[in-house]
């Protein structure tokens, strides 16, 4: 299922594969088109959103035009497209426009963050009147915005609105009072929000779609990330595909690489969507909201890295800037492969303030390995890339799976890395001689160093109850005691000359 949007709103081409079911973040700058793809999705089962969304001005006829502007949607190998005629907007081949039938949508819900609210008139609130809201919609206010007083959420059907649901909370100012309400009138915007949300969701059939445009923007980041977490529980036991437009960096963090799509404006108002992107690259181009006020941003290739840095960072400012009040802060971010981390870096100049110094932390292997072999093939763009990014290039000292396995089984820090655990027999020499340990292989010594670390991790985990990340960075700390516990002059000629820049 696609739809291609050509010449509408200022966007020259975009080509928008429709997601499975599932929760998907949508995010881009400002005229990426997010909200004109949500609106092309709500056309499927909505036939004025058009009319709704892409409006044209009376003012002149020279103005808000859709005239070469063409929306077409294509499923199992039939299309149909939409094309502005003046008045509206008309299908062509016209008999095709029955293929919007085939989407398999059982019905399409579109909500916006706004703050229409339905008040009741005095007289219509009498206690025999009021109802008790679903209970699907009180769970979905209770976990969200975290407060019990949703509990106690009532409507009664009024005689006016848009739908005629007004929502009430009854309360007793103290004992023998009557009954008072704090009716949508009192609520936040964000409440009011979620409360939208929740009592649409609530009604979704299964196998629908739910399009979803910044109603997270009114919530605080906490109250977010609950906010994903219980659209994943509703898309799950319905079966729903909610597409969720946001520029939250909170919601961006959270949601899984898979879940991830971006809009990205190649300059000439074409737009690429770009499935699975790390959120590096999405949080650089929209905000970075909580990095900007850092004094150093390492970009690095993926977790790993990024677990190992730490413990340098940590190992060098121990030593070189103890006064923990007066160091630096730092944030490392894993942005993909190595050609990612110098295409991102050297394109983020922008983004940061002059002050945030930005610098690249690539694996070893990249220079031992990727540099040379590009070196070998004369692969210009390959090597423009290296050249432009020395000056803030740098080199981790191994590729850090690799560089715990060849520590493990060298023999070393064995008395260190078990007393990390204490209260537990973990024996690193007894689970690297192990069957299966052993039976390990790969033609790629890193991916080998992989598996090798992931069946220790897994092992030391059942011993100890303790988490993955937990285990994997005491075994990068004791990496990096390691390798500059007797050499704290490479790691200062490493990190030095970043931290101690004028």
């Amino acid at each position: 299922m696609k739809i291609r949007i050509s010449n509408v709103k200022g966007i020259s081409s975009l080509d928008f594969e429709v997601p499975s079911s599932g929760v998907w973040i949508m995010t881009g700058l400002n005229g990426s088109g997010k909200s004109t793809v949500l609106a092309a999705l709500y056309r499927i089962r909505y036939s004025y959103a058009f009319q709704q969304f892409f409006r044209t001005s009376p003012l002149a006829n020279r103005v808000d035009l859709y005239d070469e502007a063409s929306i077409t949607y294509e499923i199992n190998g039939h299309s149909v497209t939409y094309k502005y005629g003046g008045q509206r907007w008309r299908a062509t081949p016209r008999d095709n426009s029955t293929i919007l039938r085939n989407f398999p949508y059982s019905a399409i819900s579109y909500l916006e963050a706004n703050s229409e609210r339905i008040e009741p008139f005095a007289d219509e609130i009498t206690h025999n009147r009021l109802r008790d809201a679903s209970d699907d919609v009180k769970d979905f206010l209770v976990m969200v915005l975290a407060d019990n007083k949703w509990n106690n959420l009532k409507f009664i059907n009024t005689r006016r609105g848009r739908g005629n649901e007004a929502f009430l909370i009854p309360y007793r100012p103290g004992q023998g009072h009557p009954y008072k309400y704090y009716s949508e009138k009192s609520f936040s915007l964000g409440e009011l929000c979620i409360l939208r949300l929740a009592t649409r969701l609530s009604k979704i059939q299964n196998d629908g779609l739910v399009l979803i445009d910044e109603i997270e923007m009114a919530l605080h980041p906490q109250a977010q990330v609950r906010l994903l977490e219980k659209l994943r529980t509703v898309s799950q036991a319905k079966n729903t595909t909610i597409i969720f437009s946001t520029y939250s960096a909170s919601i961006i963090k959270t949601a899984g690489r898979r879940q991830l799509i971006h809009l990205v404006n190649d300059g000439s108002n074409t737009i690429e969507v770009i499935r699975n992107p790390y959120p590096a690259q999405i949080l650089g181009e929209i905000a970075f909201d909580d990095e900007l006020g850092a004094d150093f941003i390492f970009f690095v290739e993926d977790k790993q890295a990024k677990m190992l840095l730490e413990q340098m960072i940590q190992e060098y400012l121990a030593v070189a800037n103890p006064n923990i009040n007066y160091q630096p802060l730092c944030k490392i971010a894993p942005v993909g492969g190595y050609v990612q981390v110098l295409e991102f870096v050297n394109g983020s100049s922008q983004i940061f303030p002059s002050y945030v110094r930005r610098i690249a932390f690539l694996d070893e292997d990249v220079k031992t390995e990727s540099l040379q072999s590009a070196q070998q093939r004369n692969d210009r763009r390959l090597l423009d890339l290296f050249a432009r990014s020395q000056r803030i290039l740098n080199y981790l000292p191994c590729t850090p799976e690799m560089g715990v396995v060849d520590m493990i089984e060298g023999g070393h820090m064995r008395v260190e890395i078990r007393n990390c655990f204490p209260g537990h027999a973990v024996n690193f020499d007894r689970l690297t001689q192990s069957a299966d340990y052993r039976a390990l292989n790969s033609q790629k010594p890193r991916d080998l160093a992989k598996k090798k670390v992931s069946n220790m991790v897994e092992k030391v985990s059942q011993a100890t109850g303790m988490d993955d990340v937990q285990i994997r960075r005491i075994l990068y700390r004791a990496y990096t005691k390691h390798r500059y516990g007797n050499a704290i002059g490479d790691l200062r000629a490493l990190l030095g000359p970043i931290f101690n820049a004028g």
